[in-house]
């Protein structure tokens, strides 16, 4: 089975650094143009089913990259949930809340504003992955998400824990993981064209 994780577009939150956590926040233009390139990148792979994060970056993203197909929402796929941090720019915070703050974003650790740790956006994505676990062998499943999501998946994929701070995934990237005979793999990291799939 090969599972390929595709990064939102840049939304209206990564333009100006904001958290976006579970907010509807819509792709900007250029979010939309990387969506249309990341189409191109994808085209002629037919995929069996197409799993979407409910939230409209990723939404709009599917509809873009992967126009015409059928796809289905899947809640475990939203990006980590900041709390009250959702919509609020990370220089200001910064400013406001300080050091606690600033080691609280690298951990990844929004419980104290009503939003959850890595920990638990990881037990979410790894349900996520047990699923695809019993699909067929020759199936080819793509799924729509978020940079921490994908970054779940990753985790889960090599069993290990990585720090956000020094793995990126950009926008609209497309990554590739399979699974066979009882065992994930990393294929493709952060491709964005220069290859194709």
């Amino acid at each position: 089975m090969e599972l390929y994780a595709i990064r939102h577009g840049q939304s209206a939150a990564n333009a100006i650094q904001a958290h976006a956590g579970w907010a509807q926040v819509p792709l900007t233009e250029l979010g939309r143009e990387q969506a249309a390139k990341t189409g191109e990148l994808l085209k002629g792979l037919e995929f069996e089913r197409i799993i979407v994060s409910d939230l409209l970056r990723a939404r709009e993203t599917a509809q873009i990259a992967l126009p015409g197909r059928n796809f289905e929402q899947d809640s475990r796929l939203r990006e980590t949930n900041v709390g009250s941090l959702q919509g609020r720019r990370v220089v200001e915070l910064t400013a406001e809340l300080g050091e606690e703050y600033v080691r609280r974003r690298v951990a990844r650790d929004y419980r104290v504003y009503g939003g959850e740790d890595t920990h638990a956006h990881y037990d979410r994505v790894a349900e996520f992955m047990k699923d695809l676990e019993s699909a067929p062998d020759d199936a080819r499943i793509a799924a729509v998400c978020h940079e921490g999501t994908i970054m779940a998946m990753l985790c889960y994929v090599l069993h290990t824990d990585i720090p956000r701070n020094i793995i990126h995934v950009a926008n609209c990237a497309v990554c590739a993981f399979r699974y066979k005979n009882g065992t994930w793999e990393l294929g493709e990291w952060n491709e964005t064209g220069s290859v194709k799939l």
